[in-house]
């Protein structure tokens, strides 16, 4: 119907029967005054009638538009007394002044000057006007062009004369997009339009900027940042100001969880990642994630994370007999490895989720550790927690576990580290063929244990080793005999090759039974010693003394060992008794004296169980004191070798380098592993100059030069 009503008025429909209805809409919206969804229809409907059935319609509007907007212009004037003598022309820039004067009249609201007086009482109102304002003027020049003929403007004459077509009405390129046909002119007017109103407030607008930070005031820090990117150098104090308080803010919150956080890794992850979560939302909200702000914000959290105030590392160099320690650093890649260790273990934690519930939150962890310095510190934490995972089969899920290996290196992990985790999951899978084999070549022999209670790990030294130290301890007869028999038949297979037996990563599981019941415990290889000490006489006591004899156990690994048994925590009745008490190891003499409890049991629900298994192991010991030190040490020192190495790497390359530019590029190269200090590089430039690897340059001490 409406289409047939359209047609019929085809070649009837002029501009001059529609234009007393729409003018009184249009003169409402140049006063910013309210305009009803049926106004804004009827105006729309009618403007397409008109330039659809009227042939000089478009030109018709134009003309019209461009008489009222003229003479709302001189209103504006009149009102403000700014207009110039008749007959003097008016410069583009005081044009501009007296069109925003006139839509400070029009739209009631300050003139620019009198904004400055209201920005003393609220400034965040200030600069909601002031962006308001621009945004609207910034649609008014996309409407509004001044017209330049051959390089030189028109100028515009004073009120009342006739303005030969300065005005034009952009036009659409069918896109739905607004084309200029002039585009220099509209420039020109928003950078006057940004000087008058932003510029000469920016430092009255960026004194709030830190406030609204603090209060999360996205919309208004939205605002400013559309703003302040118009301004030359608008945006670095915002960023400055978002640096500062990410860091404040950060630390604030990780200090205040201290007491928490640093005894419970789970806590301590979780707390990062929601500093980092709230942190990425604002500058999402308010900065639309500009590539700007997400490099503050990165170099803020970085900052939090890597911060040592709260609880910190001290790894030890040793140099010529003499210990030293080292820049105290950030515990936080020793908990991330805990955390991980936490998931992929068999723990409450990791039995409660679902398997894409664990994916989900390594992942998380994975993305903490990207903002970690000395990723070198959790590879060898992150590395000793899997090899005890692997050697005591307690993986919570083996795909997720060798999926981590992957996800490691994705970001950035050293290939050579990752590599060697890879090897260690190879190394378990070989060993499980070895073991299928063992037992079906001595199913039908008679050993000192049977076939089927054996489980060997045949590991590549390469790929597990951690330490030089082994620990010798005087193990059973039966497993004494055992030993010849595994390696006569690996040495069958592989020949050149030779096994070193580690005990202290060794574990096992006896049949404990007493007057209560039968109970089998999970015990280390040391612990298994200990018991056995017991296996001719149950009701003995036996000194201090005559157990390090009988098991040959270094002093302070039997006082460790001795300790697990008679105190372990999980256990209400202990396995070994002891005499006399004590608080600690360290305070067990020669004399006193330890005998197997004859009333242990396993008590569940307030009942003693006459059967049952029990863990003893808790968390597998695969370090000695020393070794730990050592481990310490060892981290150090591998610090140094790499930074030797990457030297070396970089001089071969480019033959002759600065010192400033060494440094950068060495810096580039182990960002993945660890940030070297600048006392270490130094350290090292000397060390290789002093072995003769490069020199320096004789014209310039600050110059090397690499030695073939």
């Amino acid at each position: 119907m409406a289409t047939s009503n359209l047609l019929k008025n085809k070649g009837s429909l002029q501009f001059e029967d529609k234009w007393d209805f729409m003018r009184p809409i249009v003169l409402k919206l140049l006063r910013q005054e309210s305009v009803t969804k049926q106004q804004w229809f009827d105006l729309f409907s009618d403007v397409h009638a008109v330039c659809l059935w009227d042939d000089k319609g478009p030109a018709k509007i134009h003309q019209a538009l461009k008489e009222d907007i003229l003479e709302f212009i001189k209103q504006a004037q009149a009102v403000r007394r700014l207009s110039t003598p008749l007959g003097r022309p008016v410069p583009p820039s005081i044009l501009i002044q007296q069109v925003l004067s006139a839509c400070c009249v029009a739209w009631r609201v300050p003139s620019l000057q009198s904004f400055a007086v209201e920005e003393g009482r609220t400034r965040s109102t200030f600069i909601v006007k002031v962006s308001h304002l621009a945004d609207l003027w910034g649609e008014i020049c996309m409407d509004l062009e001044l017209v330049f003929i051959s390089g030189k403007t028109r100028e515009v004459m004073a009120p009342g004369k006739k303005l030969c077509s300065s005005l034009k009405l952009a036009k659409g390129d069918g896109k739905g997009n607004r084309v200029s046909t002039f585009s220099v002119p509209v420039v020109k007017l928003m950078e006057c339009c940004v000087n008058a109103l932003v510029t000469s407030f920016k430092e009255t607008i960026l004194a709030e900027c830190q406030g609204m930070i603090k209060r999360n005031e996205t919309e208004k820090l939205h605002l400013m940042f559309s703003l302040m990117d118009k301004v030359p150098n608008g945006i670095e104090p915002m960023l400055k100001d978002l640096e500062e308080h990410i860091i404040s803010a950060g630390l604030a919150d990780m200090v205040a969880a201290a007491e928490t956080i640093t005894t419970d890794s789970e806590k301590y992850v979780e707390q990062l990642l929601t500093l980092f979560n709230r942190f990425s939302k604002l500058v999402k909200e308010a900065f639309q994630d500009d590539p700007r702000f997400l490099t503050a914000r990165d170099k803020a959290y970085k900052a939090v994370v890597n911060d040592a105030t709260i609880f910190k590392l001290e790894l030890p160099l040793k140099q010529k007999g003499v210990g030293l320690k080292t820049q105290p650093e950030s515990k936080c890649p020793e908990l991330l490895a805990n955390y991980c260790d936490m998931l992929l273990r068999k723990t409450p934690l990791s039995k409660k989720l679902t398997s894409e519930e664990i994916e989900a939150k390594l992942k998380e962890v994975l993305l903490v550790l990207k903002y970690v310095q000395n990723k070198d510190v959790f590879m060898r934490y992150h590395k000793a927690h899997l090899t005890r995972r692997l050697i005591l089969d307690i993986s919570a899920d083996s795909e997720i576990e060798e999926n981590m290996v992957e996800w490691l290196r994705e970001v950035g992990m050293p290939a050579d580290y990752v590599n060697k985790l890879a090897r260690m999951f190879q190394d378990i899978k070989v060993s499980e063929d070895l073991n299928q084999a063992f037992k079906e070549m001595h199913k039908n022999n008679k050993l000192a244990l049977p076939a089927d209670s054996v489980n060997i790990k045949i590991l590549n030294a390469g790929a597990w080793s951690r330490s030089s130290e082994k620990v010798f301890v005087s193990l059973p007869t039966e497993l004494e005999d055992l030993i010849p028999e595994v390696e006569e038949f690996y040495k069958k297979n592989h020949s050149g090759r030779k096994l070193h037996w580690h005990h202290l990563m060794s574990n096992g599981i006896i049949t404990f039974k007493n007057e209560v019941g039968q109970y089998d415990l999970e015990v280390t290889t040391f612990q298994l010693a200990v018991l056995f000490a017991w296996n001719q006489r149950p009701r003995e006591k036996i000194s201090f003394e005559n157990l390090k004899l009988a098991t040959e156990l270094p002093d302070a690994e039997l006082r460790r060992t001795l300790w697990s048994l008679v105190a372990f925590p999980k256990l209400k009745r202990q396995v070994l008794l002891y005499e006399p008490q004590v608080n600690s190891p360290k305070d067990f003499t020669e004399g006193t004296l330890f005998s197997v409890n004859q009333e242990f049991s396993l008590i569940k629900n307030a009942k003693v169980q006459k059967r049952g298994k029990i863990n003893l192991i808790g968390r597998l010991q695969l370090t000695t004191e020393r070794m730990r030190e050592e481990e310490n040490e060892g981290i150090v020192q591998l610090r140094i070798l790499r930074t030797q190495e990457a030297i070396i790497q970089i001089m071969k390359m480019r033959k002759k380098i600065s010192n400033a530019q060494l440094q950068t590029e060495l810096v580039e190269i182990l960002k993945n592993m660890f940030l070297p200090q600048k006392k270490m590089i130094k350290e090292q430039i000397e060390w290789l100059i002093e072995h003769k690897y490069i020199r320096r340059d004789e014209s310039d001490i600050n110059t090397f030069i690499y030695m073939a």
